[in-house]
């Protein structure tokens, strides 16, 4: 039976047409479809313009040798040394084994707390992910600023001679103005886990992860910790596990002080309130000589780079005025206290000899606590130390009264 020519050319222009539509509605569902988010974008700013150039550079390799997936996208931003042998800042993409230049940035200043914040906000945007984690590395010291023995501050930058600022809020700033809340929060950078540099930030990431010690230049062993990074589906388990990996990496190689916590956030504020009614009822007291004597039996941080170290572990002190015969009601003050850290440093641990020695009494964050000999070096600092956000718990008054009554 032969098919009418007419019907014919009919049924395959209907065809022809379904064709179409479905093509239309293929290509209209695929443009309308949004890219796939990454698991996670990490960030890492290395402030390497100030004699850490090299020690930069062999990070960046064990980021190359590390095993992860493309599902963590891993993006650089270096600020290199004027003496460098290609001095610039760049931009890579690191995939395990291979590194792809992404920019040539030229000159920036890594001390502008504006070039942190420009990168996160740059990196972010063009690598979307379902999570994000921001890395800095560089030098470090606390809050404390630039007119202070070597290295001097944060991200230092040799060249332009500036430097991100914890009391004056740029390091606040710079985070604050971060689009989006960050994850995780790594400090890769000597003595930065302190009191009062979390109280600046903790209102805009999930995690902080630091060192209450020096750091050595080799940093955070980075091809253990991104080729650990997918084993964890839980944000709290891969940030206790980064710690985990840094303390082993350093008791492996033998390498010592051993130095990092992590704060969770969301439970910080308890502390800080606690703390604020410690200050109110116990500043002005008869046990000066109690806190005194304590702080005296406490180990001191940050004296390897200062003539004066003046940094304690908070919960250390707390724990030896426990031991100090103080009245019950400060007991339970106390221990509150200590409660309140637990509950918020939820991986806890610092090395400090060769021998491997550790108590459990350190190793969460330090604190500001000029020693009653050089309770002088408060008078140098008071004026700073009241700028920033920890001071309103009132701890600068309690190192007053404690000082002269």
């Amino acid at each position: 039976m032969k098919c009418h020519p007419e019907r014919s050319r009919r049924i395959i222009s209907r065809i022809a047409q379904k064709l179409f539509l479905i093509a239309a509605i293929v290509i209209a569902v695929t443009s309308c479809t949004p890219k796939k988010e990454a698991d996670w974008t990490i960030l890492i700013y290395m402030a390497a313009d100030n004699g850490l150039n090299d020690a930069a550079m062999e990070d960046i390799d064990e980021m190359l040798a590390a095993d992860f997936s493309d599902d963590i996208k891993v993006i650089v931003q270096i600020d290199e040394s004027e003496y460098a042998e290609n001095s610039s800042a760049k931009r890579y993409r690191i995939r395990s084994g291979s590194k792809s230049q992404i920019s040539n940035l030229g000159e920036i200043d890594s001390g502008d707390p504006a070039t942190l914040t420009q990168f996160a906000n740059w990196g972010f945007d063009k690598y979307p992910s379902d999570k994000k984690a921001l890395v800095i590395w560089s030098h470090g010291n606390g809050w404390y600023p630039k007119n202070r023995d070597l290295p001097p501050s944060f991200c230092p930058d040799e060249e332009s001679g500036n430097f991100i600022s914890i009391a004056d809020k740029e390091f606040k700033n710079a985070i604050k103005n971060i689009n989006g809340n960050l994850d995780i929060l790594i400090l890769d950078a000597c003595n930065m886990q302190t009191m009062e540099v979390i109280a600046e930030i903790y209102d805009y990431t999930d995690y902080i992860i630091a060192s209450e010690d020096a750091v050595c230049d080799d940093g955070y062993p980075y091809h253990t910790i991104l080729t650990h990074w997918e084993d964890h589906a839980e944000v709290k388990h891969l940030a206790e596990n980064i710690a985990f990996d840094f303390h082993y990496y350093y008791w492996f190689e033998g390498i010592y002080p051993i130095s990092c916590s992590v704060v969770e956030t969301s439970m910080f504020s308890p502390l800080l309130v606690d703390l604020s009614d410690f200050t109110q009822i116990w500043a002005d007291s008869a046990n000066n000589e109690t806190f005194l004597t304590s702080r005296e039996q406490c180990i001191e941080f940050n004296g390897s780079f200062v003539s004066i170290p003046a940094d304690v572990d908070i919960k250390e002190f707390f724990s030896l005025v426990l031991e100090n015969d103080p009245p019950d009601s400060l007991v339970l003050m106390c221990n509150t206290i200590i409660e309140d850290i637990d509950n918020c440093f939820i991986f806890q641990k610092t090395e400090i000899y060769p021998t491997g020695y550790t108590t459990d009494k350190v190793g969460s964050a330090i604190i500001w606590f000029p020693d009653e000999e050089t309770s002088f070096y408060f008078e140098d600092r008071k004026d700073e130390y009241l700028q920033l956000d920890f001071a309103e718990t009132g701890w600068p008054q309690f190192l007053q009264n404690t000082f002269t009554n």
